[in-house]
């Protein structure tokens, strides 16, 4: 019984590693993912148009019969593919509609891409086809070792990459390039990651560009020198996002996350797409998918992150339908409160970790958020006056009605924006008053929420979360 399920955890283990559930259209904008609907659980085919901000389900029955476990488009305008846990290949030359797909190959792995030139799809590292997966010419693989985690193509026809792990190394991953389709391989960069660590790769719209997502770390890095060297991104630790697939898209610097939220047995079913234009820097989040009360999750924020030994820090709980909280100022294991909205006073100089631990839905949902690095406690005393000019500080957080801003330094400009990086209100002397430094602002027109501030001095400008709460 022991060896039955080691075998049946390992069987989905590699699916998981595999599985593309998200994949971009041959149009600026248009993207395919999976989902879940009202009557499924997962394998619904959804199309979009409008850079994941809304979609349509186009197929929601092929799932029924078959496991989906992969998805990518072609070149071809409407042209579509899915392979099976059972191996099989099916096309769509109709933007995924059901009755539309068609059994074009068997023995294909869960693990295809397409989208480089009309008609052509690769299966894994193994071969590839030139005429809509009809025909397939094997690669030879020379150079390879290891078991294939992720593989994608480059832009540039010939060059395509993989990633691979060894059992005998378990702390590096292995990323090759090839120059002839997977024929010949080199290994180009190793990864300290454990070879258990989920990783999607995706190409970005230039040669030689990719980005590499550790769903596991939840680190996301990009490359433009054909995978010779990486840049980090971004960390998706609070909220701590379940993304299930990523894809670059078809304008410079963009990337789309897939993240979906199945809870409570189903009841919380939802789909976002977070999608980017700056090479995964910021995100706008689309929820085109919503089913039942929101996800539980876990988020937070601080009032101010750089402080002096002594001061105290407010935090903020911005969780989802959180019941309880635990809050681990110092990232030891120690829990330091359990309060919704504490505050810490941090004693000594240092960076120092924040991670809040909730539960939902009578304990039934447990989540956490992790912000690396986030309070800075430094002796602000000893610093240059040029320094201490730019310094400002924002208060109260959170805000009922009213926001101070204190400078050292003129204050040019003021922008307010949603989560979402959308402007929502400027200010620009004379329409705000400075005195001794200091700025009053009202929020009496605003709703309760989270938003970002912009403040310009001449010298700099400042970005900063403030919190309404009515």
């Amino acid at each position: 019984m022991k060896k039955f399920t080691l075998l049946i955890t390992l069987l989905l283990f590699v699916v998981c590693s595999f599985a593309q559930k998200i994949t971009r259209g041959p149009d600026v904008g248009e993207i395919y993912f999976l989902g879940p609907t009202t009557t499924i659980l997962q394998g619904a085919i959804y199309h979009s148009t409008d850079f994941g901000e809304t979609a349509i389900c186009m197929d929601s029955v092929s799932a029924l019969s078959n496991t989906l476990v992969a998805m990518t488009a072609d070149k071809t305008p409407g042209s579509l593919y899915f392979s099976t846990m059972g191996g099989g290949l099916y096309y769509s030359d109709s933007y995924g509609n059901y009755n539309t797909w068609t059994l074009h190959q068997g023995g294909i792995s869960n693990k295809i891409n397409s989208g480089r030139n009309d008609g052509e799809i690769f299966n894994r590292i193994g071969s590839h086809s030139i005429n809509y997966g009809l025909n397939f010419t094997t690669h030879s693989c020379q150079g390879f070792f290891g078991s294939t985690k992720a593989a994608e193509i480059d832009n540039s026809n010939d060059i395509a990459y993989c990633i691979s792990y060894d059992y005998e190394i378990n702390d590096t991953l292995f990323f090759f390039i090839s120059y002839n389709n997977y024929d010949n391989l080199e290994v180009k960069h190793k990864f300290n990651f454990h070879w258990s660590n989920e990783v999607f790769i995706s190409r970005e719209n230039d040669a030689g560009t990719l980005f590499l997502c550790n769903t596991t770390l939840k680190e996301l890095y990009f490359s433009d020198n054909y995978g010779e060297s990486w840049t980090l991104k971004n960390l998706f630790t609070c909220p701590n996002l379940p993304i299930k697939g990523i894809t670059g898209g078809r304008q410079d610097g963009e990337l789309y996350l897939l993240v979906e939220y199945l809870q409570m047995m189903g009841q919380r079913r939802h789909v976002y797409i977070y999608h980017s234009l700056d090479y995964g820097e910021t995100f706008t989040i689309y929820h085109p998918v919503s089913i039942g009360p929101d996800p539980i999750y876990a988020d937070f924020i601080a009032t101010d992150t750089l402080v002096e030994p002594g001061d105290t820090v407010q935090f903020t709980d911005l969780s989802n339908d959180a019941e309880t909280w635990e809050w681990d100022f110092e990232n030891d294991g120690t829990i330091d409160s359990y309060e919704q909205n504490p505050i810490h006073i941090y004693q000594d100089t240092g960076y120092y970790t924040v991670k809040l631990s909730i539960s939902g839905a009578g304990g039934i949902i447990q989540d956490y958020g992790i912000r690396n690095n986030y309070i800075h406690v430094k002796n602000l005393t000893s610093i240059s006056n040029k320094t201490k000019e730019n310094i400002i500080i924002v208060y109260p957080v959170p805000s009922k009605n009213h926001l101070t801003i204190e400078s050292k330094s003129d204050i040019t400009g003021i922008s307010i924006f949603d989560l979402n990086g959308l402007l929502i209100e400027a200010f620009y002397p004379p329409n705000f008053i400075e005195q001794n430094k200091l700025i009053a602002l009202s929020f009496y027109h605003y709703k309760s929420g989270v938003y970002l501030i912009k403040i310009e001095t001449a010298q700099n400008s400042h970005l900063k979360k403030i919190v309404i709460n009515h």
